[in-house]
């Protein structure tokens, strides 16, 4: 079945337009005149959109998280209220005026009326976030999908304040670093090779700091190709070193000072909270295992969870070889506590708030280090240029004549 927007005039004389699906556009014609729609333009939504594309941009399949958040709370209101699946779904898609949103609520809302269930249909239309899968999975299963609805939203949400925060912690000193490397390249480039003309002509006597920063500035100005290219090869071979290397690279994350361990608070806190979840929604503790797992990145962390999913297997406690992790010890006596209490959800929830409170604390304390000594470190360099470059001149100034 293809999507196709279209214009045309209702029955009433007035201009609409919208999406409808279809096997083909005569057959998409045909479905616009039963309802008493008279269409004088019908284009393939997929077609039309892959003709407005640049070479460079990447045409959207599936909702962007926030609409994924939108899209899951509301269906759950509506399911709640008694609303059927079908038309709640079609009801998305008649007041969507986002043309992708509107294909994928198409899409959905026609799997749905073929029998598939809503998690099949997510996924085909384009949903590939596995945790939102499996949790529509166990809804269905367990008469519990508005409920799970909600909570696939909530993860979803919490999942994206963190990126947020993450995002947010570095993008100041990324900034400053930006413009201070900026700044530093045009002095060197552009201000530095015009005072060198003056010193010439004064015939100054120039101290050592003044001619290590001259040395500098005519190494890459007249290298600057050179130095270009290599940094673009540079990168180049670690982006490539990172790929084949991965898990590699990933065990190393986690050992830097000051930030290992709080990216591995932050792996291990959504894991536990989308576990905890997961099994009050009723999945299986190896199932709640595997999902979760994919909510991991580190591809290191993500091999070490499946070995203890295989452990688990075995008959092994999981607090024994979650232990293994490098997790907090509070994190681990709280498993513990929750598996011999029977109450492992529970349990893994108050795990990941409390991982959650020390990522952030962590965090905020990262952030007050950084941003200083950032900023000391871009002064000491910017600073030192200055104080090279005047100190000839304020030499002069300070010569007492006889």
């Amino acid at each position: 079945m293809a999507v196709f927007s279209y214009k045309g005039i209702n029955q009433e004389g007035k201009e609409v337009k919208g999406v409808i699906e279809a096997p083909s556009k005569s057959a998409a014609y045909s479905l616009l005149k039963k309802k008493g729609i008279f269409p004088y333009k019908i284009e393939e939504e997929e077609r039309r959109e892959r003709e407005k594309e640049l070479p460079f941009r990447f045409k959207r399949s599936s909702p962007s998280p926030q609409e994924l958040i939108v899209f899951l709370r509301t269906l759950s209101t509506l399911l709640s209220a008694g609303v059927p699946i079908v038309e709640a779904v079609e009801s998305f898609a008649e007041s969507e005026e986002s043309k992708h949103l509107a294909v994928f609520f198409k899409k959905v809302a026609s799997r749905l009326k073929e029998g598939a269930p809503l998690s099949t249909a997510l996924r085909e239309a384009g949903v590939k976030d596995q945790i939102v899968i499996a949790l529509v999975k166990s809804g269905e299963k367990s008469g519990l999908l508005p409920q799970n609805l909600n909570t696939a939203a909530e993860i979803v949400e919490r999942r994206e304040e963190l990126k947020g925060k993450l995002v947010q912690a570095f993008i100041y000193p990324s900034v400053l670093l930006t413009v201070a490397f900026g700044v530093v390249v045009f002095m060197m480039s552009v201000v530095i090779p015009k005072i060198v003309v003056i010193y010439k002509t004064a015939r100054l006597s120039l101290p050592t700091s003044t001619k290590i920063v001259i040395g500098m500035s005519k190494f890459i100005t007249a290298n600057y190709p050179l130095l270009l290219g290599g940094a673009v090869f540079t990168a180049a071979v670690g982006v490539i070193a990172v790929k084949k290397k991965r898990e590699t690279f990933d065990r190393l994350k986690l050992k830097l000072p000051l930030i290992g361990k709080m990216l591995l608070s932050v792996e291990l806190q959504r894991f536990l909270e989308t576990m905890g979840r997961l099994l009050s929604s009723g999945l299986p503790l190896i199932e709640a295992l595997e999902t979760a797992s994919e909510t991991v990145k580190n591809t290191y962390l993500k091999r070490k969870i499946e070995d203890v999913k295989e452990e688990v297997k075995k008959g092994a406690p999981l607090y024994k070889e979650f232990s293994k992790l490098g997790a907090p010890k509070v994190v681990n006596q709280l498993i513990k506590a929750g598996e011999k209490s029977g109450n492992l959800a529970q349990m893994c929830q108050k795990a990941s708030n409390y991982l959650k409170n020390e990522t952030e604390f962590k965090l905020k304390s990262l952030t007050s280090i950084l941003e200083p000594a950032t900023m000391l470190v871009l002064g000491l360099i910017i600073g030192f240029i200055i104080y090279a470059l005047l100190l000839p001149i304020v030499s002069i100034s300070t010569i007492r004549p006889l």
